[in-house]
């Protein structure tokens, strides 16, 4: 018989695993779990499993300069970081939006509609249920970094059963961040 035990175990970031959690009190939004996506040289990529607010990607609506340029990324970078724990912040190296690679891998979807990553998707995103995320106990909408090709004002988002499609920037959706902890 197979039995999948969770349990709480004090461990180093080097140490962490793919699918490991971790608790996290965010100041001003509430407590979240955040699971291990990927682990490189640099250190451990965790995704936070529901979405901490919702915000528009871009107040003006427009996607000019991507992500990078949105004021997502830079509330991400400013707001939502100085949210978190001193012992975490501390450890942050990039706090960021999921790119469409990481969350579908390279679809036709992909390759017809969204702007181009280089990024490999994460083995726990395979599964649909993993790709769902909660927002105030609803299923949340949530947006991904990819500028969409050939529009003025799309971002790529993944809809509130796992699936892709995109969506205006001005809308206000889910924000579900992934945060790389250096070792």
């Amino acid at each position: 018989m197979k039995v999948l035990r969770n349990m709480k175990i004090k461990t180093s970031v080097k140490d962490m695993q793919i699918g490991d959690q971790i608790t996290v009190p965010l100041k001003g939004f509430g407590v979240f779990t955040a699971t291990v996506q990927k682990k490189d040289k640099n250190g451990v990529l965790f995704l936070f499993d529901e979405c901490v607010a919702e915000r528009p990607m871009n107040e003006n609506g427009g996607n000019e300069g991507g992500f990078a340029k949105s004021d997502l990324c830079q509330w991400l970078e400013t707001s939502l970081l100085a949210a978190f724990p001193d012992y975490l912040r501390e450890k942050v190296d990039k706090i960021t939006l999921p790119t469409y690679g990481q969350i579908f891998g390279h679809d036709d979807f992909y390759r017809q509609y969204v702007e181009e990553d280089c990024d490999g998707r994460f083995p726990l995103m395979k599964s649909r249920k993993k790709r769902i995320a909660d927002y105030n106990n609803d299923w949340g909408w949530y947006w991904l970094k990819n500028a969409i090709k050939d529009s003025s004002a799309c971002f790529a988002i993944v809809a509130s059963v796992g699936v892709t499609d995109f969506l205006d920037a001005s809308y206000s959706l889910g924000v579900r961040p992934a945060f790389l902890l250096k070792y």
